[in-house]
């Protein structure tokens, strides 16, 4: 899409366009009312809330640290809000360095490398957050799974990916163990010629034989299965076939523009058949990657060693350790003294500050933020939520600025759950009309339409569990309180993950509206049909909606990219018209990393390029500066 660029600004965020020029500076100027609004909201939200907020401390007024905008050896510290259009990406328009906080530290999305050469050598120490999980890709969705396994496997295609990465980019492939591909002019039949010089690990049972065609037959198959939790990638895959060693071809059902890119994600891993008809690829995972697994722990998590023979070339790292980080606090104090380096993210700026007073030289950065992993979801099946003008007045009620203050000092977003770049050029905002009549603060018109609809009084149970204070607890107090000013009582319940789990995705349960998360994915496709239809498993706000459905079916086979945008845009205006859910805030996360690491960005939101699960692009990447 290359439609005219609007300039917009992001509330604290520094934008550029070329050319540079350095004398025509614009200084980035939020108004943080978090102070003011506090208070406000203490007075009526009740202790809850006022603990919440009251453990992210209150430095609006707080000077930064001289020097400290400094502290990242070889980072840029410019936040002087230059402004530069972006024509290479696949979101073009306008881009942001990075964001300033309320204490005037300017956090930036990227930074350059130091001039030196790469040395060779060392272990590179990853605080893992996630739990380490079993080893078999078919099974995984979360990074406990994922992430050791893109660490050991590769797949057919990958994903461009470098430090100095674009973090505004979108996907874009390139070959990895498929040296080439060809598609039919129909859509329908995909050739892929491997690379030649493939082999697996020289462990056993594989012994470093070479990597054929069956192989990746086998994979897909598998991944194609009944009890596969990435099925709906091969969904429209008719057949696959290896007719001989090098070749792989897979026939669709149907046109289907966006299958190439699961291929290229930690999704899509390539595995051998020898673990799975042993019955340890559960256990272990023996792939063609760059790392050979010594050992893995579903409590502790696992070490990784160089691969000599790997075909993109050894890394420069002789060992990757991933070690299970069971609290913030113990990691944090880790990190302080070098026993981790790198893994660890925050969520304030006062956070930040804390670990920069006594590690002054570590790196940091963040990403743009695409799309806000909760929303306030509606049970779309409850009578309660039938009548649009219900919806809607919830959504004229949400003081999303309010909102965004309090929890983050306004270092964040409200975007929809709808990843934007692959439906517009440039970041949606309220001033553009992309995000409909009902992205607005209104309680007046909220209590009009309650009253019209005839639910005056309101109340409804809104279902939980607490992954973060700032995401979930602390945002539902809020929105909860912003309810309340128009009549309508949200009463919270926070669950046990598992069992909150089972009632948002697995459907079991009866409840009214869930704090839920979205599923996220790599292309147009999942933010179409994926999350909207109403067959779709990742659709987990229920939504059926016979309109969205149609035009949903429609994208996934056209292949006009024009036609294929306007559908795409008439999903997003629906579903933001008839208020399907609430989207919330989500605040810029800080990835830090010790001063000595080097080549690794952590920090990419999905669909960016590389990005936390594709760990074997940063391993590649990574060097120790010691």
């Amino acid at each position: 899409m290359n439609g005219p660029v609007v300039q917009h600004r992001e509330r604290n965020a520094d934008w550029i366009r070329p050319p540079l020029n350095p004398s025509s500076s614009i200084a980035s100027s939020s108004i943080h009312r978090r102070s003011l609004l506090r208070g406000a909201l203490l007075g009526s939200a009740g202790l809850a809330a006022a603990a919440l907020i009251g453990c992210s401390g209150d430095d609006d007024d707080t000077e930064a640290t001289s020097g400290a905008q400094d502290a990242t050896p070889g980072a840029a510290r410019d936040g002087s809000g230059e402004t530069v259009e972006d024509e290479g990406t696949a979101a073009g328009g306008l881009r942001a360095t990075g964001y300033t906080t309320a204490s005037g530290r300017f956090v930036p999305f990227q930074f350059p490398e130091p001039d030196t050469q790469p040395k060779s050598g060392g272990t590179l120490t990853k605080a893992a957050i996630y739990k380490p999980a079993p080893l078999d890709p078919i099974i995984g969705t979360a990074a406990g799974t994922l992430i050791p396994v893109n660490a050991v496997y590769n797949r057919l295609l990958g994903v461009e990916s470098a430090w100095d990465t674009d973090p505004y980019a979108s996907n874009e492939l390139v070959p990895e163990l498929a040296q080439s591909w060809e598609v039919s002019e129909d859509g329908l039949e995909y050739t892929f010629r491997l690379r030649p010089d493939v082999e697996f690990h020289n462990v056993a049972p594989l012994n470093g034989r070479r990597l054929v065609a069956g192989d990746v037959q086998f994979s897909y198959e598998r991944y194609g299965n009944t009890g596969s939790a990435h099925r709906a990638n091969f969904a429209q895959v008719a057949s696959i076939d290896a007719p001989d060693d090098a070749t792989v071809k897979v026939v669709l059902q149907q046109p289907t523009p966006d299958f190439l890119y699961p291929l290229a994600t930690a999704y899509s891993t390539i595995h051998p058949p020898e673990l799975v008809d042993s019955g340890e690829i559960m256990t272990r995972a023996v792939g063609t990657g760059p790392m050979i697994l010594e050992y893995w722990s579903t409590s502790d998590g696992g070490g990784l060693h160089r691969n000599p023979g790997y075909f993109k070339g050894p890394t420069r790292i002789d060992r990757w350790d991933l070690v299970l980080q069971r609290d913030y606090t113990t990691g944090w104090a880790e990190f302080r003294v070098g026993r981790n380096d790198y893994g660890l993210y925050l969520e304030t700026a006062e956070d930040l500050e804390n670990i920069l007073a006594t590690n002054p030289e570590s790196q940091y950065l963040s990403s743009p933020v695409f799309t806000p992993v909760f929303a306030l979801s509606f049970e779309l099946h409850s009578p309660k939520w039938s009548d649009v003008r219900v919806r809607r007045a919830l959504a004229l009620a949400y003081d999303r600025d309010e909102l965004l203050d309090i929890v983050y000092s306004g270092d964040g977003v409200v975007l929809p759950q709808m990843d934007w770049r692959f439906f517009w050029d440039d970041e949606p905002t309220p001033e553009s009309g992309r995000l409909g009549r009902w992205w607005r603060y209104d309680p007046g018109e909220a209590k009009k339409l309650l009253s019209a609809a005839g639910a005056d009084g309101l109340t409804f149970d809104l279902l939980y569990s607490n992954t973060s204070n700032l995401q979930n607890s602390l945002q539902n107090e809020v929105l909860a309180e912003q309810l309340r000013r128009v009549g309508v009582t949200a009463k919270l319940r926070s669950l046990d993950y598992n069992e909150y789990l089972a009632m948002w995705t697995g459907h079991a349960g009866e409840a009214e509206a869930y704090d839920g998360f979205a599923a996220f994915g790599s292309t147009a496709d999942h933010y179409v049909y994926g999350l909207h239809h109403s067959q779709s498993p990742s659709n987990r706000s229920r939504i059926d909606d016979p309109e969205l459905d149609a035009w949903a079916e429609q994208h996934q086979v056209e292949l006009d990219p024009d036609a294929r945008t306007e559908l795409a845009r008439k999903v997003w205006s629906r579903v933001l018209d008839q208020v399907y859910r609430l989207d919330k805030a989500a605040g810029y996360r800080v990835w830090m990393q010790q001063p000595w690491v080097r080549g690794v960005r952590f920090a990419r939101a999905i669909g960016s390029g590389h990005f936390y699960l594709d760990v074997q692009y940063e391993l590649m990447n990574a060097w120790i500066d010691k």
